[in-house]
């Protein structure tokens, strides 16, 4: 009996594993998604880059798009400015940045990371089921088998926040 309960939670505990696990492909997607935010995202004048000019992308937890994230950040820019991917914890000033994604799923760190970055210009990004409507501005979303992001239009104006049409054309509004 034993046995058959290991076993049992051993197999469900590997469904769960392999249901959040990305393929490259998607990795990719979500990674160019993000890097999309800057070209067609608009921040205050004095919240585009941080005090040290750098445009800085905050991940909150562990995610297998940081790696991506970094590597394109060495490629890119933010209107001129370099991009910075910095890993985080809740604990620390997750705000002093332009663009926060949250890897987590856990909807007490949710509250915890919003409040932080309640009313500041900092666009919160998630991948995490219905996290839109619980306040994150950007969160990836399955559609018919495709990845998509799902905006919320109110937080954004709320941080003072902007994202140009042609961006919300492909997003689903919240």
């Amino acid at each position: 009996m034993k046995k058959a309960l290991l076993v049992g939670i051993t197999m469900v505990f590997c469904i769960v594993a392999m249901g959040q696990s990305m393929t490259e492909e998607e990795i990719d997607h979500k990674a160019d998604i993000i890097l999309k935010i800057i070209q067609f995202g608009e921040w205050p004048e004095s919240a585009k880059t941080g005090a040290d000019g750098k445009f800085v992308i905050h991940v909150v937890g562990e995610s297998p798009l940081t790696p991506r994230l970094e590597a394109l950040a060495k490629e890119k820019s933010a209107g001129g400015a370099p991009i910075v991917v910095k890993v985080v914890s809740i604990e620390d000033d997750i705000a002093a940045c332009q663009i926060l994604f949250m890897a987590t799923k856990e909807t007490a760190d949710l509250a915890k990371i919003l409040k932080k970055v309640d009313g500041k210009p900092c666009f919160t990004v998630s991948d995490a089921e219905y996290f839109a409507r619980y306040g994150v501005m950007v969160n990836f979303v399955e559609v018919d088998g495709k990845t998509k992001f799902e905006v919320n239009r109110t937080t954004m104006k709320m941080s003072g926040l902007k994202m140009s049409s042609k961006m919300l054309k492909m997003a689903v509004i919240i």
